[in-house]
């Protein structure tokens, strides 16, 4: 099972880093949880939501997780 990085935004709809995919939970909340990795964080944050949208969260999901999630947000 693969993880993802999930970022939810002041304004618009969350989005994932898909080119960023981990093998354990552990793994991505290591990785996210380092602070060695906040400017690639920012420069995936910003690439796709701008500068002037606060992130208010940043989750581990796996890739089912994404499907179901994108499944709703489509009814």
């Amino acid at each position: 099972m693969k993880w993802l990085i999930l970022i939810l935004v002041t304004q618009g709809n969350p989005f994932t880093i898909d080119h960023k995919t981990f093998d354990t939970e552990d793994d991505c909340v290591a990785w996210v949880s380092d602070i060695n990795n906040v400017p690639e964080l920012a420069t995936e944050v910003i690439s796709e939501v701008g500068f002037n949208n606060p992130v208010t969260g940043i989750y581990c999901i796996t890739n089912q997780e994404r499907k179901t999630y994108e499944t709703i947000q489509k009814l």
